[in-house]
């Protein structure tokens, strides 16, 4: 029996040709990691913003409901108590005038313009004799006033002048920290890197707050911008992979502190008093058109004191025009 020979492809086979594929590095599976968790926490932030929405907008309804309502007659309640009061004040100083000098003048109690509007609450011209003499106001007037000119002549824009080249010596350097982040930020961010047109009109807008911070010396304005930049520009616009876990690290503490301060902010407009009423149209209505009611009753009450205080008034300034 005649066995068939193998062939000498067979009898040689060429081992399978493998492509070498190269890990990620630790720092790049690490970042990779972390963006996940930065997505986990920015739908946290989305559903938190979602619950606290519509609350937000049904207590925005009920204050500005509330402010349309009574707003107005509170400010008017104010308004009559506020004029009552000062009625009822000026005749006490003028029943202290009648008792202590009812032969002494008006004017050493009341300053001309409150004579003036007395005159014109009353509806009566007020004598000449009822105001102090003014040749003493006078005299400090003009000393006033020349004073004031005195100061804005030529010399005090040259002393200005002067002070603000001191201030601009005094100017201390801005320190290294502050130098070395503007120049990293400014190669980072300039609009000559941009990739389209869109990316060049974020980096401009980037590099003019990056100048007007360093302007004014501002280094936590830098740090602010070194944080926040990489959701103007991208992620990609980082160095290298350690500078992206330093920021994606710096996004996981942004996002923890936004979680908490959204839950509280949660927390707190639940746990609010009024929330039954700005959460339940019919009985916020209720509620305002009582807090209504009661204002008009306030409201006739102080007309009421005022009328009383006017009258008051009246009587003790007749008692005071018979006897002068």
């Amino acid at each position: 029996m005649r066995t068939r020979p193998t062939s000498r492809s067979n009898q040689h086979r060429s081992p399978a040709t493998t492509s070498l594929v190269p890990l990620p590095q630790p720092q790049e599976r690490e970042f990779v990691f972390l963006q996940g968790e930065i997505r986990l926490r920015q739908v946290h932030i989305a559903n938190l913003e979602s619950e606290i929405a519509p609350l937000l907008a049904a207590l925005d309804a009920f204050e500005w409901d509330y402010k349309a309502r009574v707003g107005t007659l509170q400010a008017e309640l104010q308004s009559i108590r506020r004029e009552a009061q000062t009625i009822e004040d000026r005749t006490a100083r003028l029943h202290a005038r009648l008792v202590a000098d009812p032969d002494g003048i008006l004017g050493d109690v009341f300053t001309p313009e409150e004579l003036r509007e007395i005159g014109e609450l009353f509806g009566i011209e007020v004598p000449a004799s009822w105001f102090a003499p003014d040749d003493e106001v006078e005299r400090r007037e003009r000393e006033r006033a020349w004073r004031f000119h005195e100061s804005t002549g030529e010399e005090a824009g040259e002393h200005e002048w002067l002070r603000n080249q001191r201030r601009a010596a005094r100017r201390p350097e801005p320190p290294e920290e502050l130098r070395a982040l503007y120049r990293r930020l400014a190669r980072l961010c300039h609009p000559d890197l941009a990739t389209d047109e869109a990316d060049r009109a974020r980096r401009q807008d980037l590099m003019r707050r990056i100048n007007a911070a360093w302007h004014d010396r501002n280094l936590k304005a830098l740090q602010d911008i070194e944080q926040d930049r990489v959701g103007t520009v991208g992620w990609s616009a980082l160095r290298d992979w350690a500078e992206r876990l330093l920021w994606a690290r710096r996004e996981l503490v942004r996002l923890d502190e936004r979680i908490i301060g959204l839950t509280e902010r949660l927390q707190q407009l639940r746990s609010n008093d009024t929330f039954p009423l700005w959460f339940n149209p019919a009985l916020g209505n209720s509620v305002i058109t009582n807090r209504v009611t009661s204002l008009r009753i306030d409201i006739a009450n102080a007309q009421y004191r005022l009328e009383k205080a006017r009258e008051a008034f009246r009587q003790a300034l007749h008692h005071y025009a018979s006897a002068a």
